[in-house]
């Protein structure tokens, strides 16, 4: 059994028969039944918990309330809220271990890119994520998924390179993974046989690769019924939710979050988009110079080891529908999510390769970082040096990520940058399709993935 296998059953298995799951979903669901002022008495209550675990344990906190004067004790109720500081990203790049309240070796580690181009490291609790599988499993329950249910995995994965199949079934997690990088016409006779055989009960991935699974099926007027279609990361343009539904027969589930954890949100069975309130709480702060347009804040509730107190998302949102919900839950209603949208890259030998900002999403040392495409086949790597860079070691770490996930036979070059260009909107793009480069790098480099082209 390949070690990602081993790691996944165990993964899945650690959060099933975690000592704390019965409890955790009884308390789901009386926060589910709740009224607002029930919902805002436990908000509260893991605030001041939390709080006051931060100032004792937390570096960055018990710095923050020694210079301010503000005593950890008087943050009791929402209204306290805005004393704190407001949190960037780089605030998280700067001073991430700062964060902590456990050793790292309690915790499991976590990289992102981000839809800013700023990386960061984040921290998880077991605890955390087996919450965080809760909560998502208690959203799928509203639209019959079954707690326990197969499902079809397009999230990446890499197990494929080399000429190796395109799915790969771990049965100890009830997960088919279909690899991002391998759906093309030549593969997919092999890849709906591998779905009809394992008789999945939902799909579940990123939409842009979802969609290119129901594109290769629609072309052949092949349709897989499920129970539901499961999707994070990216924002889905209405043509790729329609045809989603279409092909798999079901009903979308989506939600919304981020690598720190900060909040979540999703879709509930009556059309609603809901903030999740025992997972965290959300402020919406005004964009300036926009005044239908709000950014998200969060305020994690779950995750001890690593506590994020009014945290900038970078991601905005439009007005919500007029509540109440038809659905009756007492959750706060969030507007269209302007999450991470990219553009879709294509690999040398044609293939689409969608989320390529997961290639820089691993990369340390850097303030900023960008992925480009010039061409198909043809990529460009632009950083900004930050504490512990080293060029040698980016550059092969960014080639390691492209063989394993494109392909061999790939092209990539590496510019050094004292600050990345921006576009005219000021927002910096983790990945983009980019035939013109700018032209004011202070270095220079490239390489070509070598190998046969799969």
């Amino acid at each position: 059994m390949a070690l990602s296998t081993v790691a996944l059953t165990v993964k899945y298995q650690l959060r099933r028969t975690h000592p704390q799951r019965g409890r955790l979903q009884r308390r789901l669901d009386a926060l589910e039944h709740a009224d607002a002022d029930g919902i805002r008495a436990y908000q509260e209550q893991r605030l001041r918990q939390l709080v006051r675990l931060a100032a004792r344990r937390s570096p960055f906190y018990r710095e923050y309330f020694r210079n301010s004067g503000i005593d950890p004790r008087s943050i009791r109720t929402l209204d306290d809220l805005p004393k704190l500081p407001l949190l960037s990203r780089e605030d998280l790049a700067r001073r991430s271990d700062d964060f902590r309240t456990l050793p790292r070796w309690l915790m499991r580690s976590v990289r992102s890119g981000g839809t800013s181009g700023v990386p960061i490291e984040c921290h998880r609790t077991l605890a955390s994520t087996m919450f965080e599988l809760a909560a998502l499993e208690r959203q799928w329950s509203w639209f019959g998924v079954p707690e326990n249910s197969r499902r079809i995995v397009l999230r990446g994965n890499t197990f494929a390179t080399g000429g190796k199949a395109p799915t790969l079934a771990v049965r100890g997690a009830r997960q088919l993974l279909v690899s991002s990088y391998h759906l093309t016409p030549d593969r997919v006779d092999r890849i709906v046989a591998d779905i009809r055989h394992f008789a999945p009960d939902v799909v579940e991935g990123w939409p842009s690769s979802i969609a290119l699974l129901a594109a290769l099926l629609r072309d052949r007027q092949i349709r897989i019924p499920v129970r539901a279609v499961i999707t994070s990361s990216e924002v889905m343009a209405p043509g790729q939710r329609a045809l989603i539904e279409q092909v798999f027969e079901a009903p979308i589930i989506d939600h919304y979050g981020q690598t720190e954890r900060a909040a979540m949100a999703g879709a509930c069975e009556a059309g609603g988009y809901h903030v999740f309130p025992y997972y965290g709480i959300v402020e919406l702060l005004p964009v300036e110079g926009a005044p239908d347009r709000w950014e998200i804040v969060g305020t994690s509730l779950q995750n001890r080891g690593f506590p994020l107190f009014r945290y900038r998302t970078g991601d905005e949102v439009r007005p919500a529908a007029p509540g109440p919900c038809p659905c009756g839950r007492a959750f706060p209603l969030l507007g269209v999510v302007d999450g991470r949208v990219e553009d879709t890259f294509t690999s040398a030998d044609g293939r689409p390769l969608p989320l390529p900002s997961s290639i820089v999403d691993d990369l340390t040392g850097l303030r900023e970082a960008q992925i480009a495409q010039l061409r198909p086949g043809v990529f460009e790597l632009r950083v900004v040096p930050g504490t512990g860079f080293s060029e040698a070691r980016t550059t092969a770490h960014a080639r390691r990520n492209i063989l394993r996930q494109f392909g061999s036979g790939q092209e990539l070059r590496v510019r050094v940058f004292e600050m990345l260009p921006r576009p005219p909107s000021g927002k910096l793009k983790t990945a983009v399709v980019d035939p013109a480069p700018p032209k004011d790098e202070t270095s220079f480099g490239r390489d070509t993935i070598p190998g046969k082209r799969t």
